[in-house]
């Protein structure tokens, strides 16, 4: 029978519609498609629909009609209804799909599934596999850090935890994760090869030929969005020839939204919402500026999407952005969302400096894992593991 490697998760395979965020989730499933693996993957995520399913991954939603609501992010909500109910939700799918299936591994995908995960490998018999996007801060009261502490706890046979900037390496270490069983992995990206301004989409967004500030990211509270309005209508009062262009969606979009209107500012801000990963460089390439005050680090997709682009970043020192990002260097960091403010008016008065940094920017980020081997080494690990075979662990 063919290999099936069932997989647990708290979100989509793509977390803003098909085609569009979470390439870190979705091309690591398409390379193990392609190395022979069927692969189930289990969510309660209110934007997953069986829909997103193709070839080699069939997506299994279970209902949870609290995800959508800010009633998700509260103790009651974990407590009462995520871990006596969801939990056992992903056990009953799981088991139902895989009983006739040759389950070679199971996939958890987030620490607070851990425990799903792990039973699920003994229901099985299979090899189990954490694969964690980070181990940043628990970002909901409902989400004690024994949970995130548990999760290193439960014997894995391969950790693949996200190298962006909060430390998870150090903390599975910590917690007693031998160093053979982790492999700790950069993202990869896609490089433009000839990056050229789409003057049309500049001309919809800047019609005055304003100064273009960007952020791309998911509006959640740790991104930070709202700090970054809040400078921005005080650099507008200054500069007042400049636009903020905010990418991506999210729980918090309405409340931004809301925000930028008791501002003042709403015609000076244009939220695009959730776009197809294929169009982010058409943005990239009209910023002036790259705004990242990502709360755990910047160590993030947008971030290297955009130093690849040859645009200056300013970023928040958070975590490990400082391993990237050198002060006055190749970018701009700020110890506070309060600086933002004075470095953005600093920078738009020196259009050379900001020459300077996106190119010093674009030479850091030129040896960067591209996607494709970012996805070859994690699937190379995995055969082997099923395979009965003692992963190459790579760290980078």
């Amino acid at each position: 029978m063919k290999k099936t490697i069932i997989h647990v998760a708290p979100f989509p395979i793509q977390n803003m519609g098909k085609g569009k965020g979470r390439v870190s989730t979705l091309l690591p499933l398409r390379g193990l498609v392609e190395n022979g693996y069927d692969n189930i993957y289990i969510t309660n995520s209110p934007y997953a629909s069986p829909n997103d399913s193709e070839q080699g991954i069939e997506v299994v939603k279970i209902k949870d009609p609290f995800t959508k609501t800010n009633y998700a992010y509260t103790r009651l909500y974990m407590w009462f209804f995520y871990y006596p109910i969801i939990y056992p939700l992903f056990l009953y799918h799981a088991i139902r799909r895989g009983k006739s299936r040759n389950v070679v591994a199971v996939c958890c995908h987030s620490y607070y599934l851990a425990f799903v995960g792990y039973i699920l490998s003994k229901i099985f018999k299979a090899k189990y596999i954490s694969k964690f996007y980070g181990m940043g801060m628990p970002s909901a009261p409902g989400h004690p850090d024994l949970v995130r502490k548990a999760a290193c706890w439960y014997p894995t046979d391969l950790f693949i935890i996200t190298n962006d900037g909060s430390n998870g390496y150090e903390y599975a270490r910590k917690r007693g994760v031998p160093p053979h069983k982790i492999a700790f992995l950069r993202n990869g990206i896609d490089k433009p090869e000839n990056l050229r301004k789409d003057e049309r989409l500049y001309k919809e967004l800047a019609p005055n030929n304003e100064k273009l500030l960007l952020s791309v990211s998911r509006l959640v509270s740790s991104k930070n969005v709202d700090k970054i309005i809040d400078a921005f209508y005080e650099v507008s009062k200054i500069l007042p020839n400049t636009r903020l262009v905010i990418v991506g969606d999210g729980l918090k979009r309405k409340e931004l939204e809301i925000k930028a209107s008791k501002l003042g500012i709403s015609d000076r801000i244009s939220f695009v919402g959730a776009i197809y990963h294929k169009d982010v460089f058409r943005y990239q390439s009209i910023a002036d500026l790259f705004i990242s005050m990502n709360g755990i680090s910047s160590l993030s997709n947008p971030v290297f999407e955009a130093m690849s682009c040859g645009k200056c970043v300013i970023a928040l020192d958070r975590g490990a952005t400082r391993e990237l990002i050198k002060d006055g260097e190749n970018g701009i960091v700020i110890t506070s969302p309060e600086e933002l403010k004075n470095a953005i008016i600093k920078l738009l008065s020196d259009p050379d400096r900001i020459a300077r940094l996106g190119l010093e920017a674009k030479k850091t980020i030129a040896s960067w894992p591209s996607w494709e081997e970012r996805v070859q080494q994690e699937v190379e690990m995995i055969n082997r593991l099923c395979d009965n075979k003692t992963p190459l662990i790579v760290s980078r």
